[in-house]
């Protein structure tokens, strides 16, 4: 028979279990030791007054006040220095159980303060913000993000970036810290957790937000298995959100998503979540820049909020019966691009004859929502000018493509779109293998009309230029090595550029021709901006920097990425930098820019921009690309000189 627990074991047991309970337990415990010594020793010094008479003491009060200063204060034992022994025994042992007691209270009380400020360290606290952008996940793109949102926020007081992800709370801190200097008016919240769990969506009061930005934490680098794997935790990340809100009470969503089928699982939960994959942006803006100088940078001006903006705006009281190229005049610093229709239908670059109803909204280019002003009368009323019957030719390309990456395959696909019969793609690899011979035999046989081949050279041999003379091509896309150390990419990548400086130079010295090929990379790391242009390259994407400052914007007005959506897209219109010669004649010609506006809708084009040639390596000018001029602001073009335009096709 099992021998019953004695009344001290249970005691010890009850005991253990109230002490488990934390912080509020020990601090009672305490507590209760204190009342019941001054209880006990109070009772002990008017039961001696009975044997011990004291006369110092006058009223019974008077012992329980002595015993409670004699606990609370060591120095107070002097007050028994006259009393008789008895008292001087009760208030030595009053004074040492006071040291014991308040000892162990103040031990207590800086444990828990030091355990509460590490509680804190570790971002566990709860955020009670609202209204905030919430970052889930934490890398290379958090900086230039918070960076796009610090600019949005910049003209608004009390906005908030919180940052939830499965990181230590001081490496981020300490991290945004040294790479953000100064926030502005936002602040910026950090917290530790996993951004898939409920708990910690709670936590960072994700029902609340105004928008929310996902970010894989699987890298291009990866292989097929980690990126299938990052997927997967950005659609936990979805799914929880949705558990938490509901699917019609999602706020804006924009994920990162590298498979095709889960970019579409995560669009058929909600309307509000918007999907992004990098390698198709950059190779469709790679290709797109190698086929028109200048245009990486009206790009890199268009995406984030530094610069110039696209905005949706309609008037009170409608479009008054006016057509698209009517209401182009009605804005003195802003651009009307097309129209969002009432079913949410984009239509860029319009027929100048187009009617929009009252209920559509206007796709403007301004530097600020500020400046979108509808003025009741056209802000300049321009002659028409004597335009030219010219159209370009398409061209037949001759493109080399150095380096095999993820990107490769979307970008060969991309060409053939834009390029006509009988255009050539070279692709030079290091080595090949199967993975890379089966996917060039594939693009073959999809594309037979483009001459495809691929090269095998390491471009780091001495005397290989000489037998690729790259002058013989139109363009050259250097894409990028996918490794994790952007350091490392970027040096490589400097250092080819380099390469291909130094043998275009060599061969002009040497009585050759000027080699008019365009050099188009990828940089991984903004700062390194300046070591690229010392090459000579003119248009470059800064890959990190172009896609977080798209998620920024499209996560404050998700519409926007239906329009970048139509702006990739072969079938409508496109941005081109088109010849002056197209539009005017008798060079060079002097023109305000709403004679630019008019020439460019005879062609039924829009234009929203001007690029100067000989401006750009002028940096601060630019790199001569001038984006929404004042309408009345002139311009002196020769024949060399771009109109930046929407056009259906280059011609």
């Amino acid at each position: 028979m099992k021998e019953k627990p004695g009344i001290f074991k249970k005691f010890r047991y009850h005991f253990d279990n109230f002490m488990s309970r934390g912080g509020g337990s020990v601090f009672a415990a305490l507590m209760t030791l204190f009342l019941g010594a001054f209880v006990f020793l109070s009772f002990v010094r008017i039961l001696g007054a009975f044997f011990f008479p004291d006369e110092s003491i006058k009223e019974s009060g008077d012992f329980l006040w002595r015993v409670f200063l004699q606990i609370s204060d060591a120095g107070a034992v002097a007050e028994d220095g006259e009393s008789n022994w008895f008292n001087k025994v009760v208030g030595i042992l009053s004074v040492f159980s006071g040291l014991v007691l308040f000892s162990s209270l103040v031990a207590f009380i800086t444990n828990q303060f030091d355990q509460k400020i590490q509680e804190l360290r570790k971002g566990k606290s709860e955020v009670l913000e609202s209204g905030h952008t919430l970052i889930l996940g934490f890398g290379i793109r958090t900086i230039e993000i918070l960076r796009e949102l610090i600019e949005a926020n910049s003209s608004e007081s009390g906005e908030t970036a919180v940052i939830l992800a499965d990181q230590d709370k001081e490496e981020m801190d300490d991290f945004l810290s040294e790479n953000l200097s100064n926030t502005k008016t936002t602040k910026i919240i950090t917290r530790s957790g996993l951004p898939s769990h409920l708990h910690s969506l709670k936590k960072v009061n994700a029902s609340k937000a105004k928008s929310i930005i996902i970010l894989n934490p699987s890298g291009s680098e990866e292989s097929e298995e980690g990126k299938s794997i990052g997927d997967a935790k950005v659609l936990k990340s979805i799914m929880a959100l949705v558990a938490l809100n509901g699917e019609s009470g999602l706020p804006p969503i924009v994920a990162e998503l590298h498979g095709l089928e889960n970019r579409n699982i995560a669009s058929d939960l909600s309307e509000s979540v918007q999907v992004m994959d990098e390698r198709s942006i950059l190779s469709k803006l790679l290709v797109q820049t190698s086929r028109t100088s200048g245009l990486a940078i009206v790009y890199s001006n268009l995406v984030g909020f530094e610069g110039n903006e696209i905005y949706f705006y309609k008037p009170k009281n409608g479009w008054r019966g006016l057509n698209y190229s009517e209401i182009s005049f009605r804005f003195k610093e802003s651009v009307p691009l097309g129209f969002r229709k009432v079913s949410g239908e984009i239509v860029l670059n319009p027929n100048p004859e187009y009617l929009p109803e009252n209920e559509e909204d206007a796709i403007i280019l301004a530097e600020d929502d500020s400046k979108i002003k509808f003025d009741d009368k056209p802000v300049v009323v321009n002659a028409a000018l004597s335009y030219p019957n010219t159209t370009l030719s398409r061209p037949v390309d001759k493109q080399l493509i150095i380096g095999w990456n993820s990107k490769s395959k979307i970008i060969v696909n991309e060409y053939a779109k834009f390029s006509s019969p009988d255009s050539q793609i070279d692709l030079l690899i290091n080595e090949s293998n199967e993975e890379i011979k089966s996917a060039l035999a594939k693009l073959k046989t999809k594309y037979p009309q483009i001459k495809l081949r691929s090269l095998i050279a390491n471009l780091s041999q001495e005397g290989i230029l000489e037998k690729l003379s790259p002058e013989q091509y139109d363009s050259v896309i250097f894409l990028a090595e996918e490794k994790e150390n952007i350091e490392e990419v970027d040096a490589r990548t400097i250092s080819l550029l380099l390469r291909f400086r130094q043998y275009f130079k060599k061969k002009h010295q040497a009585g050759g021709k000027k080699a008019e090929t365009q050099l188009i990379t990828e940089i991984m790391n903004s700062e390194n901006t300046e070591l690229v242009l010392e090459t000579g390259v003119k248009d470059f994407l800064i890959s990190n920097q172009f896609v977080s400052k798209m998620m920024a914007q499209v996560s404050q007005e998700p519409d926007v990425m239906r329009v970048y959506d139509s702006l990739f897209d072969p079938e409508g219109s496109e941005i081109y930098l088109k010849p002056a010669f197209l539009y005017f004649e008798d060079f060079p010609k002097r023109v305000n820019f709403a004679d630019c506006m008019l020439a460019a809708q005879q062609r039924k084009e829009t234009c929203f921009g001007i690029r100067i040639v000989s401006e750009e390596t002028d940096e601060s000018k630019g790199y001569g690309v001038y984006l929404i001029p004042d309408k009345l602001e002139f311009f002196t073009l020769h024949e060399s000189d771009s109109l930046i335009v929407l056009s259906e096709d280059q011609s």
